[in-house]
Order: C-alpha cells, then sequence, then structure tokens
C-alpha cells in the first residue's frame, strides 16, 4: 500500500492490548504504570505538560499579584519589601565570562532552568529498564518510548514561546524578547530528547539484527524521523548568535522553511500513535492565532499603505519617520518590513527601537521615529538609498509596538538613573522625555514628602512620579554623542518651559575615539568646584544642537563610567529615607552585567534591613533575538 500513512487513519490509535503468550509474571511486568506501551502518552508527556503549565502558573500568580497590590501601596511593609527585595535579587544576580563576552541569565532563571533539567532526567533516566531484556516485548525500546513522549510534550511550547505576540506574555506579562531565553532552552531540551528517542532505536536493531530490514520496509516512522530530527538539529543550532549576526535575512528565511519541513516529517513520523496527533492540535492552536495576529494587526489596524520617511542625519544615523494613529511608551520596538527593497527585505521584518513618544497635543499627528546606526545588510542598503533619495517616502509594514518599561515602576520610583552605551543613546530619548512629560511632582507635593519622610505610614501619600532623572550615556563614537546632543536639544527646544527640566542630570562618557576627538576643557562644559573639589551640582552641559543653545545640569567625562558606584551612589539616597529608586539600562553585556550585580547588592541591603522603598530594574538588550 502506496498510502503515507497507516489505515485506517484516526485521529488516535488503539490501546486495546492483551497479554497472550506472556507468563502472568512477564504480563504484570509489561503493565506496570512505567513500562507499559500503550499508556506512555499519559504517564510521560502529559507530567510534562503539567510541568511546563505549573511553571508558567507561578509567573501568572506572580503578575496577578503585582497588578492587584500594587508597588506603592505594599512597599511600606517590611515583609513584603523583603520579599519584593528576595525576588528581583534571583531577577538580577548574574555572572559574566569575559573570554566569551557572555552574560548568564540571572540566578533565578538559572534555578528554573536546574530544576526543568533535574524534571526531565529523573523521569527519562530513573525509569527501568531502557532496554527490554527480551524482543517479545515489541520493538520500541522503553527508553525511546519516554524520551519521545517527553519531546512531544516540548513542542507546543516551544512555539508557543516563539511568536511576539503570544499567550504566555499576554498572560504572564513577560514581554516576547525575554521569552527568548526559554525558546532556547526547551528546543535544546526537545533536541536532546529526540536524540535519546533516537540512539536507543539504533542500538536496539543493531543488537537483534534486524536494521536493515526495518529502515528498507518501514518509511513512516525510521525516514520520517531521521527527516525530522536532522532539520530539527538545524533549528536549534542554526539559531546561534554567530549564524543569526552574520545574516539575519538567511536565518529568518532558513528557520521558517526548516520550521515547516520539520513540523510535517514530524506529524507523519508520528502517525496517530495513541494521542500524539493532540499535541499537534495544541501546538496550532497556540501558535497559529498568534503568528496571524501581527498580520491582521498590520493590515487592518496600521495599514498596508503606510509610507515611511527616510534620510540620512548629519551624524550619519539613518532616521525614519512613520506617521502613527496608535500609543506606545518608552523603550518599545517595531518590527519594520520594508516592501520595495526586494523579495528578501519584503518577506523578513526587523526590530527598531521607538526613539520617540506619541503626541499629547490634540488633533496633532504622532510620529515614529527611529534612529539606526549604519552596519551591514539591510541597514547598508537602507543607508545608501536614503543618501540617494534624502527624504524620500518608502512603503513599510509596521508590526508592533513591543516590549517597553513598566510605567508603573517608572512612575511610582522616587529617583531614575537610566543608562545606555553605544547605540543604545536613542533608547534614552524616550525615557527623557516622559520624565520632562510627566516625572516630577510641584515643588509643593516635594517638600511635603521631605516633611513626611520619618511618618510610619508615608508609604500612603501622593505620588504623581519621580523627583529626579540621571542619565548616563558611554559612547566610543563621536557620531553618537553628537548626534544623542543635538537629539537632547530638540527635546529641550520642545519643553522649554516645563519646570522638570532642573531635575534632569545628564552625564556623557567619552571613550575611544571620542575622548580624544572632543574637547573637554572647552566652554561647552562649566566646572564649577565645591570646597571639596567635587563638583557642584549647578554644572551644566550646554548642548549645540541644529535648534538652538541649550543648557542642561550634567557633564561630559572622559573614560567608562564607574556603573557599580553611580548605581550605589543613587541608592544611598533612598535606603535610609524611605524612597525608592528605579534603574534603567541599555548596553553592551559589560553594561548589563555591572548594573544588574550592583542592582542586586542593594536589593541584599534591604534584607539587612534597609528601610529603603525598593530598587527595581529593567535591562533591555541590543540582540536578544
Amino acid at each position: 500500500m502506496a498510502a503515507w500513512l497507516s489505515a485506517p487513519i484516526q485521529l488516535h490509535s488503539s490501546r486495546m492490548f492483551e497479554c497472550g503468550d506472556f507468563s502472568a509474571e512477564e504480563c504484570k511486568f509489561y503493565t506496570h504504570r512505567w513500562h507499559f506501551w500503550y499508556i506512555a502518552d499519559y504517564v510521560f508527556a502529559l507530567p510534562t505538560v503539567a510541568f511546563f503549565m505549573c511553571t508558567i502558573g507561578v509567573f501568572i500568580i506572580g503578575h496577578v499579584l503585582s497588578l492587584l497590590l500594587g508597588y506603592r501601596r505594599s512597599r511600606g511593609t517590611p515583609i513584603w519589601r523583603k520579599i519584593t527585595a528576595v525576588v528581583r535579587y534571583l531577577s538580577y544576580r548574574g555572572f559574566h565570562i569575559k573570554a566569551l563576552r557572555w552574560n548568564s541569565a540571572p540566578v533565578g532563571i538559572l534555578l528554573l532552568g536546574l530544576v526543568g533539567t533535574v524534571f526531565f532526567f529523573c523521569m527519562d533516566l530513573i525509569p527501568q529498564p531502557y532496554y527490554w531484556a527480551d524482543i517479545m516485548y515489541g520493538g520500541s525500546p522503553p527508553l525511546a518510548t519516554r524520551s519521545g513522549w517527553m519531546a512531544l510534550a516540548c513542542m507546543p511550547f516551544v512555539f508557543a514561546t516563539a511568536t511576539k505576540a503570544n499567550w504566555i506574555t499576554l498572560l504572564t506579562g513577560v514581554s516576547h524578547e525575554r521569552l527568548q531565553v526559554f525558546h532556547r532552552w526547551i528546543a535544546y531540551a526537545f533536541f536532546i530528547l529526540a536524540l535519546l528517542h533516537t540512539f536507543p532505536f539504533i542500538v536496539y536493531h543493531v543488537r537483534w539484527h534486524d536494521m536493515e530490514s526495518h529502515f528498507t520496509s518501514s518509511l513512516v516512522f525510521y525516514w520520517t524521523g531521521i527527516v525530522a530530527l536532522l532539520f530539527q538539529a538545524w533549528l536549534t543550532f542554526a539559531s546561534h548568535s554567530t549564524i543569526r549576526h552574520f545574516g539575519y535575512e538567511f536565518f529568518k528565511a532558513t528557520h521558517l522553511f526548516a520550521a515547516v519541513v520539520f513540523v510535517v516529517t514530524f506529524f507523519w513520523h508520528c502517525n496517530y500513535t495513541l494521542t500524539s496527533w493532540d499535541y499537534f492540535i495544541a501546538t496550532a492552536a497556540v501558535y497559529v492565532p498568534c503568528y496571524l495576529y501581527p498580520w491582521l494587526r498590520t493590515c487592518f489596524e496600521y495599514g498596508v499603505s503606510q509610507k515611511a520617511i527616510i534620510s540620512v542625519d548629519n551624524s550619519g544615523f539613518i532616521r525614519v519617520t512613520i506617521p502613527a494613529k496608535f500609543e506606545w511608551k518608552p523603550g518599545q520596538h517595531c518590527f519594520l518590513r520594508f516592501t520595495s527593497f526586494g523579495l528578501l527585505q519584503a518577506t523578513s521584518s526587523h526590530p527598531f527601537t521607538i526613539c520617540s513618544l506619541p503626541s499629547l497635543r490634540p488633533g496633532e499627528q504622532s510620529e515614529l521615529v527611529f534612529y539606526i546606526r549604519r552596519q551591514g545588510g539591510f541597514t547598508a542598503k537602507l543607508h545608501e538609498y536614503a543618501l540617494q533619495h534624502p527624504g524620500h517616502s518608502v512603503p513599510v509594514l509596521v508590526d508592533g509596538p513591543y516590549g517597553g518599561v513598566n510605567l508603573q515602576n517608572y512612575h511610582d520610583a522616587d529617583h531614575v538613573l537610566v543608562a545606555a552605551g553605544g547605540s543604545g543613546a536613542g533608547w534614552l530619548l524616550p525615557l527623557i522625555e516622559q520624565f520632562i512629560r510627566y516625572g516630577t511632582r510641584s515643588q509643593d507635593a516635594h517638600v511635603h514628602v521631605k516633611e513626611s519622610l520619618h511618618v510610619e505610614d508615608s508609604h500612603e501619600r501622593s505620588h504623581s512620579g519621580p523627583f529626579s532623572l540621571r542619565v548616563v550615556l558611554a559612547t566610543r563614537d563621536t557620531t553618537s554623542r553628537m548626534w544623542f546632543l543635538g537629539a537632547v536639544d530638540e527635546l529641550l527646544a520642545k519643553h522649554s518651559t516645563a519646570d522638570s527640566l532642573s531635575d534632569v542630570r545628564v552625564q556623557v562618557y567619552l571613550t575611544g575615539d571620542a575622548a580624544r576627538e572632543a574637547d573637554l576643557s572647552n566652554k561647552d562644559i562649566e566646572d564649577i568646584p565645591t570646597p571639596d573639589g567635587s563638583l557642584s551640582t549647578t554644572d551644566k552641559i550646554n548642548v549645540r544642537g541644529q535648534v538652538h543653545l541649550s543648557t542642561m545640569q550634567g557633564r561630559e567625562f572622559e573614560g567608562r563610567p564607574q556603573l557599580p558606584m553611580i548605581v550605589s551612589e543613587e541608592a544611598n539616597k533612598v535606603h535610609d529615607a524611605g524612597q525608592s529608586l528605579s534603574v534603567f539600562v541599555c548596553g553592551p553585556v559589560t553594561m548589563q552585567n555591572d548594573v544588574r550585580n550592583a542592582v542586586a547588592v542593594e536589593n541584599l541591603k534591604i534584607l539587612k534591613g534597609s528601610k529603603s522603598g525598593g530598587i527595581y530594574l529593567h535591562s533591555e538588550h541590543f540582540a536578544w533575538a
């Protein structure tokens, strides 16, 4: 029969079993819960699903509690402060391997990964036997059976964490870029279990000298399994950052193609064994709506006739401006798909950080503004086009916004510290503008807070935003420095009457070429020493932008910023005052590591008795995909 599946095709295969020629002892052994092939899906696949669902449930509970209890309403309770400090410490503390320029996941995520590793190894390797002692028990070794069902149970969760819009983000509040670590780890577990499913068959049939007959007579179970495993290996290992950075468009195209081939051949391989096809139905149920939703939103909410104006600033950055009718918040990004730069570009989208905020003025058109640094591949092509056609409009499809900072933790903080490195400078601008628009309290409220710091229930006081904003930018690129100062100048021009400007302090740290080319002794920087020789709080940085010359508190420095000291300095303001600090960082791995570990240390001080209202951290990575 040439049918591609065993006939008659049905959703589930039969569970009927008779001991037949088995003795009573052999029948009892074979039908034992951990040995019986006919209930293996219940024994191994369903607990795997339950493990993932319980893990997601923990995050759902934490998310709901944070929404119901509220950060500011609960932070005055000592027990709540310490519980929050423990969770934050586990969420921030990490390790850096300098030789590999690699940051580990936070300790809490590593512990969760360890729990998963223990679960899978215990479920797969502790039950005995690994192989049947006699061929009469069937052709599927117990180790292969266990591994196969557990691998199959991983599949819906690999796909559930793969999409930009997904159910897990909706229920837990964990953004899709932060789910990528779970996407990769579950994919690794999926692949390792697939190998543990494959190799026992090879060993088993070599032992019984029937390998050749099985490979020549059973197309469904063997050849489809080999093809699925090869494409799964490509999906798992070709997703490494080295290959992604080598050619992002190539990675996206091959990843999608390999995923389609894998699912089709894996579906064929499972051949409706027991409840195996239920997991494909579950995968489709969680993945297809999440895959279609961004396309439908782009078509019906944003439109397919959207145009982007592209140009190259004097600083060399590509500026992309797109009219927008929706709201977004600081730190969010959109995926842009430019349809007029060839088929490969039209079939792939690229994530870019939004460097603007929506307009507050009634009737005024909001604009998505992106500043893109020219690199290789697509950005090089876009840069060349912008040079040849300055101010020209090109068709673009917008998907987003995604991610972004937690505005509750931004506005509830008494002080805010934001730090960025290199091309993370564009990420700073909306945070600065957010503070200028909404962030500061009135002078009367500020005085009232000072007077009530020693009141036991001062955490119940009225609060409309943070007292102060400290901005730290480290750059080795003169272009980035000039562009950032010019962009800050434009923000000051838009909000020149805002009282909040006096509460913003900008510090630019110049390294490498930027330090050599900048003249830090010029009059743009006014050094006003205090009696102890340090700079006073009246230091100013004059921003010479294209709009006008404006002044803001701050200074330019030469050398890398000592970020742990900066975090400690800001945290000392809040530890004994019962206030709170929110830290936001976007930069290279070394900057991320310094800041997250410094914030983790400050949370330990809360456990030791500090009265701080909390030290919160938001980290934004350059490359999370």
